[in-house]
């Protein structure tokens, strides 16, 4: 029994900041994506502010379950039979969270989706036990695991309490969650992410969420009674919004990009990237929601005021927390050019000032203002990149052939 549960060095330090991510976590990714799509299903009867903060308490949970595993598998690179066993367990468990997140926080059903994030925490309790021999584990590994079980039984036992008294267990036990998955600075320095590997896996699960949002546009053509110009273009437009979020993403924020941790500044650096990521996916979920709404209007139809407030909010509010995550790249940080900046803030704020205007502008003509709001962003984020390429380490633009021969 102990065999089973001993592990071989799984991967060489040297090695462990150029490894990819392997077809398994590509398979965990698929899942969670597909969880978290099932927790926005509720949004369709209930897009509301009560309705976004059900989905982003649920939301937070399952990017809690995933971010674990993406922790575990980026610092410890195991693959064997116990370990596929073990992520088996986890996506079972997270498939009965995905069952039981479409009702009513006090309801039984919320009970069952906190119990299966509990067996989620403690599966990945068992995994951190599985490498605590190895010599980089350390106090770090058994202060997780201590954490992870601890929360484990907070969300178990929170479930056989009534509402009131089982709200109070979940925030103990989120809190514990929340802080036992952010390790000490030094800690952080002295066993840091690898730094290709730990992008990426962020790069993929958004690109797969991306993916939910055009499988959300396609379930609003299905709706459409006719196929007039307008439907189309709603339909268009939603599928364009998608990949400009993505462009601006990848193209202009550069987040999957490699990402080095050597001081106490990478550190705080790395920690806001994955918060602003955790937003990013609440706001990709809430816009899907919205864009299928435009699209399940008759031809030439308006949004609701609350729903327009809600729409612009969330495009703004991704708008923002790209540039955020552009601020945290190491290609963008650089520049000292507040006109970059103060562009994307002014960019964000006009989003927003189109959700007073819900009777004097049509839904695709909505999609197709915010649309242009993204592409701008991609252009302001793409010029400052190409500008920073063309600096030397000085600041100073690289000298070209024609110009070096001149001087001489």
């Amino acid at each position: 029994m102990t065999r089973l549960f001993t592990v071989a060095n799984p991967c060489p330090a040297d090695e462990r900041h150029v490894r990819r991510p392997g077809w398994t976590e590509l398979f965990f990714d698929l899942v969670f994506a597909a969880a978290i799509a099932q927790l926005g299903a509720p949004l369709d009867h209930d897009y509301s502010i009560f309705g976004i903060a059900r989905f982003a308490f649920l939301l937070a949970l399952v990017f809690l379950a995933w971010f674990g595993y993406t922790a575990f598998a980026t610092q410890f690179a195991v693959d064997d039979a116990v370990e596929r066993a073990l992520i088996v367990a986890q996506i079972f468990f997270v498939a009965v969270m995905a069952a039981n997140a479409t009702d009513a926080l006090s309801s039984r059903d919320a009970a069952g989706f906190g119990a299966a994030y509990g067996g989620v925490r403690a599966i990945l309790a068992l995994q951190y036990a599985r490498v605590i021999r190895l010599p980089e584990a350390g106090t770090l590994v058994r202060r997780r695991i201590v954490g992870l079980f601890s929360a484990a039984i907070l969300w178990t036992a929170a479930a056989l309490l009534p509402a009131p008294q089982r709200y109070a267990g979940w925030v103990v036990a989120l809190l514990i969650d929340i802080g036992n998955s952010w390790p000490a600075s030094r800690s952080t320095m002295v066993s840091p992410p690898g730094a290709t590997h730990f992008p990426e896996r962020f790069g993929l699960l958004t690109i797969i969420l991306l993916g939910e949002f055009v499988a959300s546009v396609m379930r609003g053509i299905e709706s459409q009674m006719g196929w007039s110009f307008l439907a189309a273009s709603a339909a268009v437009l939603s599928l364009a919004l998608g990949f400009t979020i993505w462009s601006c993403y990848s193209d202009g924020a550069m987040g999957w990009e490699t990402r080095h941790v050597r001081r106490h500044k990478d550190v705080v650096r790395l920690r806001v990237w994955i918060a602003l990521h955790f937003a990013l996916f609440l706001g990709i979920g809430v816009l899907g929601v919205g864009v299928r709404r435009a699209i399940a209007l008759p031809p030439g139809g308006h949004f609701s005021d609350q729903e327009q407030w809600i729409i612009c909010a969330a495009a703004a509010g991704i708008i923002l927390v790209i540039m955020g995550i552009a601020a945290t790249s190491e290609r963008h940080v650089r520049s000292g050019r507040r006109s970059v900046w103060l562009s994307q803030a002014g960019i964000a704020l006009g989003a927003l000032t189109l959700a007073p205007l819900s009777t004097q502008i049509i839904a695709t003509g909505i999609l197709l203002l915010l649309l242009l709001c993204f592409a701008a962003q991609i252009v302001v984020l793409i010029a400052n990149r190409r500008l920073l390429a063309g600096l030397g380490e000085s600041g100073w633009p690289r000298s070209t052939p024609a110009a070096t021969t001149s001087h001489s």
